[in-house]
């Protein structure tokens, strides 16, 4: 098993020492409507990006139209960045402090609930009543007085800020290829999980189950080794077996693709460069030289095959699937890594599909959806197995604020990818977030469910939970909940049935 690198020695192979450094905000104070006291330029810590700072619970919310379907039983939750203190350096979607928003639905009845994800990393700032860590991009030193004991030492903060998922009973809040932490169903922190191991284990931030045997996949990058990490976690929440896999250099893996009988591994050239974080520069680098590279992974990881491909860059796949001879990827492409924001000729990010012939090897690859999208989702029982329909957002012109930041939408589009059809709800001047599905009931037809999507008006300045009707997204909302404050746009979420 490759040694993963400490955080210790992370700081020392930077040549970072023991400096307190006086950046960030001072302490936090939450305003009426619960934001954060402080302010910022960047356009993704501002408008609907700005944190929230209030936690609240709130029975009885209001349904403003339609009504909510009384066969609905669970929590969606959503997970997001949402630093607390203003930041010293700041890499969207790459930072911040982990912040869950819970809507439970109970025979028609509807409450919510908020809690930050109390991290090492977060006590540790709260205790020094300011930002102290930087960036995954550019980390910066911190005085061990600082940290005291239990604390996180940095350089990086490991902020549980990326999605939530249940497994094996466990409520998990996930960061990008670190430790995850635990939470009960009212969003309490327990601790970091350990999945009946003796120590806390690294997940990467999206993790995938496998239809038949229930196993949980998961994916964990080195900043330093050339290898990924995969973990099968059984039905029961217990590490049944760990193997690895060679890269050709240290690369950032945020997404990948379980089928049937493979694990599909796109290597992008977004490479961690230490020798440049040495000397100033984004530990991050895009080198395209590299190409891609698509690995062919048997499940119990017993053999790999590399194919080669132009450079270009993968944060979120749709589904993959075995049908035929060929393995098929639905993915968002973008042709370089961007970590907030477009450079000049840049082309946005599409929707695509990628078709694998296991006979020959061949590649090919074509656009279904020419629009910026991101976020792509299915129907999750499907995961691993066919799928036709992909749910994404995009932008549209009838969204009326002025430059808006990378990663605004709001029309959600339900995009058949063997056809290329494409349906949409265009949510007017409202910035809807990722979409979830939620099925109306097991062994269901593919779109026998809902969508669940947090939307925010600008004018006013509130949020709404939406719900539409995953068949039909062009009709009528099924209904539309008010939230009890400002939901920030955030990343990934889920639903969780009720056990």
């Amino acid at each position: 098993m490759p040694k993963q690198i400490s955080r210790r020695e992370f700081n020392e192979l930077l040549g970072i020492g023991a400096v307190a450094l006086g950046f960030g905000g001072g302490k936090a104070i939450a305003s009426e409507n619960g934001d954060v006291s402080w302010s910022s330029e960047d356009p993704h810590l501002s408008g609907n990006y700005l944190p929230v700072e209030r936690e609240i619970d709130v029975d009885n919310l209001q349904v403003i139209s339609g009504r909510i379907p009384k066969d609905l039983s669970g929590a969606y939750m959503r997970n997001g960045p949402n630093p607390l203190f203003k930041p010293i350096y700041y890499a969207y979607p790459m930072d911040g402090d982990g912040m869950i928003h819970a809507v439970y639905f109970d025979n028609g009845k509807v409450r919510y609930r908020n809690r930050f994800v109390r991290t090492s990393g977060f006590v540790t700032e709260q205790r020094a009543g300011r930002a102290i860590y930087g960036s995954l991009t550019h980390p910066v030193p911190i005085d061990p007085a600082l940290i005291g004991p239990g604390g996180d030492p940095g350089p990086i903060k490991n902020g549980a800020f990326i999605s939530v998922l249940r497994h094996g009973g466990h409520l998990l809040a996930l960061d990008e290829a670190s430790t995850c932490y635990e939470l009960t169903m009212d969003l309490d922190t327990i601790g970091e999980w350990k999945a009946g191991t003796d120590k806390p284990i690294n997940l990467g931030a999206h993790n995938r189950r496998h239809p038949k045997t229930g196993t949980l996949f998961t994916l964990a990058y080195s900043l330093r080794q050339p290898t990924v990490e995969f973990h099968q976690i059984d039905a029961s929440g217990n590490v049944a077996k760990t193997f690895s896999v060679a890269l050709a250099a240290p690369t950032m893996i945020h997404d990948f693709i379980l089928t049937e009988n493979h694990i599909v591994l796109l290597a992008c050239p977004a490479i961690f460069d230490l020798q440049a974080a040495r000397s100033g520069k984004p530990l991050l680098q895009w080198q395209p030289n590299l190409g891609t590279r698509i690995g062919l992974i048997a499940l119990d990881g017993s053999s790999t095959e590399w194919l080669d491909a132009d450079p270009f860059f993968v944060f979120h796949f749709g589904n993959g699937f075995e049908r035929g001879g060929h393995i098929f990827l639905d993915y968002v492409r973008h042709d370089r890594l961007n970590l907030g924001y477009a450079t000049a000729n840049q082309k946005v990010p599409t929707l695509h599909r990628m078709n694998i012939d296991l006979s020959s090897r061949k590649i090919a690859d074509a656009e279904i959806a020419n629009m910026v999208v991101e976020f792509p989702r299915v129907n999750d029982a499907l995961n691993a197995l066919p799928t036709r329909f992909v749910y994404l957002p995009t932008l549209t012109s009838t969204l009326q604020l002025p430059h808006p930041p990378s990663a605004t939408f709001n029309t959600m589009m339900k995009v058949n990818t063997e056809t290329g059809d494409i349906v949409r709800h265009d949510f007017g001047n409202r910035v809807a977030g990722e979409a979830t599905f939620i099925p109306r009931r097991v062994n269901s037809a593919e779109d026998d469910g809902y969508l669940a999507i947090f939307a925010f008006d600008p004018v006013n300045r509130s949020s709404d939970l939406v719900l539409l009707d995953a068949a039909h997204i062009d009709t009528e909302t099924v209904a539309v909940i008010r939230m009890p404050q400002r939901v920030p746009q955030g990343l990934h979420g889920n639903w969780i049935p009720k056990a």
